[in-house]
């Protein structure tokens, strides 16, 4: 099983835009792919962050990936508190272009997806729909990792997970909580007087909308009981529903570990189960 290897420095990712970072494996690959699924490893690996992760962060997730599947393509996507409040923005959809031309310059691609948190979620959410809104089909994926998402909606928690972003200084920490503070309670009072949805809890949806996201896709949930941002019911109660609906679903709960924190604290386990999940694609 894959060991602990350094992180992939970012110099080997190219950039195509402030949200999108691509890396493409040597030629010829110098490892054998660990898979014993009936279609081979996934030729594209797509992931998308949680909200605000500094891309050092997530591109710690590469090496796992490359010592399972040397020879896939890695998409990497960042996501942004931004997302959320401009997220039918042109400039936003823009940003997911070259996502969706890698994957139709590639049709018969096989896909893995793998989101962190809310923030990976409601780009999958964006991305699901600009594809068909452009493609006239639904986004092509083979699985789905769900990393710590999806979760619902509170205040304290919306609070806590935008907090992630702010600088630790406490001179301007203090300023940024105040104004988050303004932010989420205005939100929160247009949301209450109109009888609106925020978007977590739509995306929370989403998700599990086979218009958009294809039954065809197994999935997997990592979570965990300790998770301080994204509750571990909020998660299992997406996973019935979305079996309910006929998405194929594995859950793996976690007691101990944090917030998107599975990987760094569980490292073998971890990618055991992504193994697994991908040796169950037909």
């Amino acid at each position: 099983m894959a060991g602990n290897t350094s992180s992939v420095l970012l110099s080997q990712f190219s950039q195509l835009n402030p949200s999108v970072f691509v890396y493409k494996a040597p030629e010829p690959a110098t490892k054998t792919d660990k898979t014993t699924a009936k279609h081979g490893p996934p030729d594209i690996v797509l992931l998308l962050s949680w909200s605000g992760a500094n891309i050092k962060h997530v591109a710690k997730y590469t090496p796992g990936y490359i010592d399972l599947y040397p020879t896939a393509q890695i998409i990497l996507v960042t996501s942004a508190f931004t997302d959320f409040v401009f997220g039918n923005s042109a400039s936003k959809n823009l940003q997911l272009d070259p996502v969706i031309q890698i994957f139709t310059s590639n049709p018969d691609a096989r896909i893995l997806v793998h989101l962190f948190s809310n923030g990976g979620s409601h780009k999958l959410w964006r991305l699901a729909k600009l594809y068909k809104a452009t493609q006239g089909r639904l986004l092509p994926m083979n699985a789905l990792v769900l990393d710590s998402a999806p979760g619902k909606t509170t205040f304290d928690r919306s609070v806590e997970a935008l907090a992630y972003e702010l600088p630790q200084a406490w001179y301007l920490r203090l300023p940024g909580l105040s104004l988050l503070y303004l932010c989420l309670f205005m939100l929160w009072a247009v949301l209450t007087v109109t009888g609106g949805t925020n978007t977590v809890d739509r995306v929370w949806k989403e998700i599990n909308n086979p218009d958009l996201i294809s039954v065809q896709a197994i999935r997997e949930y990592i979570y965990s009981k300790a998770d301080r941002l994204v509750f571990w019911k909020d998660v299992e109660d997406h996973a019935d529903e979305a079996e309910a609906k006929g998405y194929q679903v594995k859950k793996e709960r976690f007691e101990d570990t944090g917030h998107v924190a599975h990987m760094r604290l569980e490292y073998e386990r971890y990618w055991s189960e992504i193994a697994a999940l991908w040796n169950k694609v037909e």
